[in-house]
C-alpha cells in the first residue's frame, strides 16, 4: 500500500474542494484512484460543525446536524472564499479558509488511513472564474491544513485532462461544469498537445442546491 516509497519522494494527492461535496485522489499503479472516507464513500459533504462537546466534525456527521443544530454547523463555505465573511459556530468565529482547511484535514486523514502514509503535497481544483483573492484563500486553506499546495488547477482544465482531451483531435471544446453549488462554462483549445483556456464564465450561486431549494 505505497509503504515502500523511495526516500525523498513526496506523496501528492489531488483534491476537489467542492461547494457541496469534496474528494481526494492519488495517482498510483498507472491510474487515478479516488480515496474513500471512513464511511466508505468517495464523496465527503463539504460541511463542518461542532458536536455537543465542542469537537470539530466534518462530512456526513456534520451534514446530519444542519437542521437540528444550524448554529453549530456551516455548509457552502466555498462561496465565501476570498471575502471577509466570518461564520459563527457556537460563539467561535471562523473565516472561510479556516473552515475549508478543516475539510482538507478530514480528507488528508482519510488518505492517511487508506494509503498507510502521509500526503505531503496537494493539487487543489478551483473554478475557472475564481479571482486572485479566492485562489490565495484556497491555497491558504491547504497550508492551514498542514500540507503544501503544489498548485491550483482550474476545474475545467482538470476535467479535460481526466477525459484525455490532450490526446484528442486538435479543436475547441466546450466544458459544461454543473456542480452542487456553482455552474460555469469554459471553452478550451487543444493544440500541440496542450490545453489552453480561451474563455470562461459562471455563476457562483447556481447549481444543484439552488434547484433543490426551489422545490
Amino acid at each position: 500500500m505505497c509503504r515502500n516509497k523511495p526516500v525523498g519522494v513526496s506523496m501528492i494527492a489531488g483534491i476537489d474542494l467542492g461547494t457541496t461535496n469534496s474528494l481526494i485522489a492519488v495517482w498510483r499503479n498507472g491510474q487515478g484512484e479516488v480515496i474513500p472516507n471512513a464511511l466508505h464513500n468517495v464523496l465527503t459533504p463539504s460541511v463542518v460543525g461542532l458536536d455537543d462537546k465542542g469537537r470539530v466534525i466534518v462530512g456526513e456527521a456534520a451534514k446530519e446536524r444542519l437542521v437540528s443544530r444550524p448554529e453549530k454547523t456551516v455548509a457552502n463555505i466555498k462561496r465565501y472564499m476570498g471575502t471577509d465573511t466570518e461564520v459563527n459556530l457556537s460563539g467561535k468565529c471562523f473565516r472561510a479558509e479556516e473552515i475549508s482547511a478543516l475539510i482538507i484535514k478530514s480528507l488528508l486523514a482519510d488518505a492517511r488511513e487508506y494509503l498507510g502514509e502521509e500526503v505531503d503535497e496537494v493539487v487543489i481544483t478551483v473554478p475557472a472564474y475564481f479571482n486572485d483573492l479566492q485562489r490565495k484563500a484556497t491555497k491558504l486553506s491547504g497550508e492551514l491544513a498542514g500540507v503544501k499546495v503544489e498548485r491550483l488547477l482550474n476545474e475545467p482544465t482538470g476535467a479535460a485532462l481526466a477525459y484525455g482531451l490532450c490526446e484528442k483531435t486538435e479543436s475547441r471544446y466546450l466544458i459544461f461544469d454543473l456542480g452542487g453549488g456553482t455552474f460555469d462554462v469554459t471553452i478550451l483549445e487543444v493544440k500541440d498537445n496542450s490545453v489552453d483556456m480561451l474563455v470562461s464564465d459562471g455563476n457562483a450561486r447556481l447549481g444543484g442546491k439552488a434547484w433543490d431549494d426551489s422545490k
